[in-house]
């Protein structure tokens, strides 16, 4: 890949042309419009309860994840506990 180099002047004169664009944000701010959505629903304290045990069963104890299980298989567990619930 070819590398640029650009003066001062010229990066300047760059940004004075693209004066509508701003770079993305990569962290969100306290009071930010662009952070964290609000919850929609109310959380469900039995489905909690439902993923605390499944992360028990599919975890190590360093915290890593036991072989055959993903994090897509505790998710499963979870909601078929919470069923049983």
């Amino acid at each position: 890949m070819a590398e640029v180099t650009l003066s001062i002047e010229e990066y300047l004169a760059l940004l004075e042309k693209n004066e509508g664009w701003e770079p993305r944000r990569m962290r969100a701010r306290k009071n930010d419009p662009l952070g964290k959505k609000k919850r929609v629903g109310k959380k469900d304290p039995k489905m909690a309860r439902a993923l605390r045990k499944a992360n028990a069963m599919g975890r190590k104890k360093n915290g890593g994840l036991k072989k055959g299980w993903s994090q897509g298989k505790i998710m499963k567990k979870a909601h078929q506990l919470r069923r049983k619930m």
